[in-house]
């Protein structure tokens, strides 16, 4: 299908006029989106010039008139256009006109604004007028398509104004595999097939765990992983000393310091039903005796005495050892912790019990 790309990851308009109403949010978001779309259609003109051959007369006054109204961006920031959603229909119409089948409007980045880092009921909020708008989330010739980060999810299907079942959903999860798949072609495509793990470029023993580490501290989002791997590169540059060029543990550890400080540890949420958890974008599968641990824990506000805590997972304190206890954390501190060792989530309370942090409350119905 050929398709003109509309990437629309900026959101300073909404930011800047405070106090708008959900209908004139909505035409400042399509007053932006229609900026964005003139200059991709410019961009696709410089490239195909034979396109305009399939523009007539009375298109290319339709794209004169538009251009005069949503290309200064003071109009866009300013006073949106009173009639966006007519405009971006002509748009539509218009593109097809160049004989392009359809028109993609990307939005990305919707957790990486300063007004929505971290806070899931922004980005539901900053993007609420347009999925609230049947007409022209089901316009034909015009497919939205919405990055949003998995913490939304929830609060998604508590928002009223929006019909879920008349939008399509998919999910994208990325396990440790499609992540260290991800790490090693990014190694492999800069330097030209010379280096396939960050192991290679590190002292040991760091050399033997730091392509691992990465993985398990991205939280399934290839962002992360990324960011992360330019915090390690960043840290590395200050810190080495003397000849080598090799990644120390000493870079590994600052690098880990700050990317924590940028990325807090998402929330852990622990299915009620099904044998499962999951912490950020990673989906995690448990074992039924897993699952009931984790859930008693949850159930008893993240934190229950040991004694307590055994009776609800095994049914009877009786033949029910320490080293059974501990067997069972372990393997748990295995799939959910970025670092076992040092665990963030499941913590022990010497001869008291066992404490889950970062949990993720519950919404309310």
């Amino acid at each position: 299908m050929n398709a003109l790309a509309i990437p629309y990851l900026t959101f300073d308009p909404l930011f800047e006029n405070q106090g708008l109403t959900l209908r004139e949010r909505l035409h400042c978001h399509l007053s932006a989106i229609l900026c964005r779309g003139l200059q991709a259609i410019a961009d696709t003109t410089a490239r195909y010039p034979e396109i305009l051959h399939h523009v007539t007369a009375e298109q290319l006054q339709t794209l004169n008139s538009l251009r005069q109204r949503y290309t200064s961006p003071s109009t866009v920031r300013e006073s949106p256009a009173q009639q966006p959603l007519e405009d971006f229909t002509a748009f539509v119409h218009l593109v097809q006109g160049m004989g392009l089948d359809s028109v993609y409007v990307l939005v990305d980045r919707l957790d990486e604004q300063p007004e929505t880092a971290d806070d899931p009921q922004a980005v539901i909020d900053l993007i609420l007028p347009l999925l609230a708008h049947l007409p022209l989330m089901e316009l034909s010739g015009a497919a939205f398509k919405f990055f949003l980060p998995l913490t939304a999810e929830t609060l998604l299907q508590h928002t009223p104004k929006v019909r879920l079942d008349r939008l399509r959903r998919y999910w994208v999860e990325w396990d440790e595999a499609l992540l260290s798949q991800l790490l090693e072609r990014r190694l492999t495509t800069f330097s030209e097939g010379h280096i396939k793990s960050l192991g290679q470029l590190a002292l040991s023993p760091l050399s033997e765990t730091i392509d691992r580490d990465l993985i398990r501290w991205a939280n399934g989002s290839p962002r992360q992983l990324l960011r992360l791997g330019e915090l390690l590169l960043l840290e590395h540059a200050r810190t080495m000393q003397g000849d080598t060029l090799l990644l120390a543990s000493e870079a590994w550890e600052g690098a880990l310091t700050r990317f924590q400080h940028e990325f807090p540890p998402p929330t852990l949420r622990i299915d009620p039903i099904l044998p499962r958890a999951r912490i950020g974008a990673r989906l995690i599968e448990l074992t039924p005796l897993e699952h009931k641990f984790l859930l008693a824990l949850h159930q008893s506000r993240g934190w229950c005495e040991k004694e307590v805590l055994i009776l609800k997972v095994w049914d009877t304190t009786e033949g029910v050892t320490d080293q059974a206890v501990s067997r069972l954390v372990r393997r748990i501190r295995e799939k959910i912790e970025p670092l076992p060792g040092a665990p963030i989530y499941l913590l022990t309370e010497h001869n008291q019990g066992f404490r889950l942090e970062y949990l993720e409350e519950p919404h309310a119905p």
